[in-house]
């Protein structure tokens, strides 16, 4: 079985929650529905379980209850499961499709007393800004992304103890052993390829071959761009979207990384686009770090939101995506032939599933960093520095900033070990997800 650390928050929801529901959000094919029958299966006697996506007959059957007592009666006929409080897990999967209901999870949880979990892709704009505005205490809602690295490692061989030992080392700011150091940048060229998809992941896992996690990866590219035409009515805007998040990959691989519309078509600016890079960010199905002018916290009130950096949800699909001998070159570890682009991607992508907001920085004067991000509770800012090839000491932005006093400290991801000089720490890239606490 796949490892998921969402298990744990899950646990966490039924052992304190206070009469909330609880709602499951990420892009379609995350692994949501996945993770909550696994839940059910160890915590509950019986899971009664609705997917408005898969059963259009549900959506009309709910909207036309009364009352709590008409709710209960017609969902126990959909699920054929009897709706007993504290044996009895309520999920209602693809929650999107029938956005009624979420005007029903205060009854259903203090009137009937019934543990619910909901589950949305919230593909669109009016699904997200619904769930976000919901009342404090109403509902609990956790962000599912795709296997982070972390996960990815334990799904394929790598011992929790093996994982712990690098941590720690880490954190302490000396060299992660040889032997751990070397098996976790072989395990990050897999993830380069395989990404975090379940889907993907488990036909890894279950062959040790690229081609059936490929051809997975393909179908999950066409699905997205299946759910852009199904849920955006308007035509132009649902072919302005596919045309970004087609775009993304070639975007990526020039040398600034940065998106530029005029890659897409002639005299196009962002207010051409701004709904098209906002729709794809609140389905989940791209992540965005935008720039910053100054590195002072917090760093919201410097963004730039018209200049950014924008990534596909997951390391795997975009490997799929590109051209050439990408795999190849990344199994025998050439990843510093053009492909700091695919490092950069996969950093936002921790970053972004461990909490954190990405930024890029650049100025005129100092030139461009990969990545800042802050702590809220420190107020300290972090500059990250992504480098796959050898050369990962030459960084002459970075240079700039610590020798002008406006940073004391930089963080610099590659493939090497453990290191401080210069006022720079280097650490391996496979914990990029520690950034913030180092």
């Amino acid at each position: 079985m796949l490892q998921r650390s969402a298990m744990k928050k899950l646990y966490e929801w039924k052992k304190t929650k206070t009469r909330q529901a609880l709602m499951i959000t990420g892009a379609r094919q995350v692994g949501k529905t996945t993770l909550v029958r696994e839940f059910a299966f160890q915590e509950y006697r019986r899971l009664a379980e609705v997917n408005f996506f898969e059963t259009p007959l549900a959506v009309e059957t709910l909207a036309a209850a009364k009352n709590v007592d008409d709710l209960l009666l017609r969902l126990s006929a959909l699920t054929g499961v009897s709706l007993v409080p504290g044996e009895t897990l309520l999920f209602l999967d693809e929650v999107q499709e029938c956005k009624d209901m979420l005007t029903w999870m205060k009854f259903l949880t203090e009137r009937a007393n019934l543990d619910v979990i909901l589950s949305g892709s919230l593909l669109g704009l009016d699904a997200y800004v619904q769930v976000r505005s919901l009342p404090v205490g109403f509902l609990r809602t956790i962000d599912m992304y795709p296997l982070t690295f972390e996960e990815f490692a334990l799904s394929t061989g790598v011992a929790s103890e093996v994982w712990e030992v690098m941590e720690r080392s880490v954190l302490e700011c000396r060299e992660v052993p040889d032997y751990i150091h070397d098996l976790l940048i072989r395990k990050f060229r897999e993830y380069l390829l395989v990404g975090g998809m379940p889907d993907a992941v488990q036909a890894y896992v279950n062959t040790s071959q690229i081609v059936p996690t490929r051809e997975i990866q393909r179908d999950i590219f066409a699905l997205y761009e299946s759910d852009i035409v199904k849920y955006v009515e308007d035509a132009t805007e649902s072919r302005q979207i596919k045309m970004v998040y087609e775009s993304i990959p070639a975007q990526l691989n020039t040398p600034t990384k940065r998106f530029k519309y005029a890659r897409i078509q002639k005299n196009l600016r962002f207010a051409n686009l701004e709904t098209a890079f906002d729709w794809l960010t609140s389905a989940g199905i791209a992540l965005e770090a935008t720039r910053v002018g100054e590195l002072d916290y917090p760093l919201g009130m410097h963004e730039d939101r018209t200049a950014f950096k924008f990534f596909l949800n997951d390391i795997g699909m975009l490997t799929s995506r590109l051209m050439g001998t990408v795999d190849i070159d990344v199994i025998n570890g050439k990843t510093d032939i053009n492909y700091g682009s695919l490092y950069e991607a996969v950093v936002a992508q921790e970053l972004i599933a461990h909490g954190m907001v990405p930024h890029y920085y650049a100025s005129k004067k100092r030139g461009e960093i990969d990545f800042v991000v802050e702590n809220q509770s420190t107020g300290a800012v972090t500059v990250i520095e992504v480098k796959s090839g050898k050369d990962y000491r030459r960084h002459s932005a970075l240079t700039s900033l610590l020798e002008s006093g406006e940073v004391e400290r930089a963080i610099v991801l590659c493939n090497g070990n453990v290191q401080q000089a210069d006022g720079r720490l280097y650490i391996p890239v496979y914990a990029s997800h520690l950034v913030r606490q180092v």
